[in-house]
């Protein structure tokens, strides 16, 4: 009778709902000891989000560029202007610290030489190539033109032609020079080659802009 009635209880305490008092027991210990160890994994997995990189990335490092412009040299006959040949364009402008690929193709065959003690046939600031071949000098009796910036140390020297072909036309030579423009400004490049009118040559079409005169523009 004793033990039916014990074992009732029981039964009875399992069927209501209610948590044995041992099973009560073992729930507090293991809430006690998954507490903490919830708290610290909550701090790891923030300390996880919140740290951050030793590597401090790299600044990207520019590069300059290169830039190409194009001018021809026409003669004053192809113009209808005797005596006066001319650059065109006769402004150009370039952004600052690029690379200047500037190509001139001229069609005068009309030699200019230089006056004694004159030393614009070199080429000076950059490199130049005629019609593909690389030149650091033109001859005084082959000089033609000179495209020549004197403020910044550049020049480069234009030689002759080739002059009519076989069909009549008149064949260019073509001079690529290539230079690095450092400093902003506005600049006067002319033809230091006595290609123009007066005595000296050195008048008309030499000193008047849109010409043999003009502007290089670093910006």
């Amino acid at each position: 009778m004793f033990t039916n009635t014990r074992s009732n209880k029981i039964i009875s305490a399992s069927q209501d709902g209610s948590p044995p008092a041992h099973k009560g027991r073992r729930a507090r210990h293991l809430a006690a000891w998954l507490t903490p160890l919830a708290l610290l994994g909550g701090v790891a997995t923030l300390s996880a989000g919140c740290s951050t990189s030793s590597t401090t990335p790299k600044a990207a490092t520019a590069v300059a560029p290169t830039v190409h412009e194009y001018m021809t040299i026409l003669t004053g006959g192809m113009i209808k202007r005797k005596g006066w040949p001319k650059f065109t364009p006769s402004d150009i402008t370039v952004p600052k610290g690029a690379t200047v690929v500037l190509t001139i193709v001229s069609y005068d065959d009309g030699a200019a030489p230089l006056p004694s003690g004159m030393t614009y046939n070199n080429v000076t600031g950059g490199t130049e190539t005629v019609d593909g071949k690389a030149v650091t000098t033109v001859a005084n009796s082959n000089l033609s033109h000179t495209f020549t910036i004197a403020s910044l140390g550049l020049n480069a020297p234009i030689p002759v032609s080739p002059g009519a072909g076989a069909n009549g036309e008149l064949q260019p030579t073509t001079v690529v020079f290539t230079f690095k423009a450092t400093k902003s400004g506005t600049f006067t490049f002319q033809c230091m080659a006595p290609c123009g009118s007066g005595p000296s040559g050195m008048g008309g079409a030499m000193m008047t802009n849109g010409y043999m005169k003009g502007t290089l523009t670093v910006a």
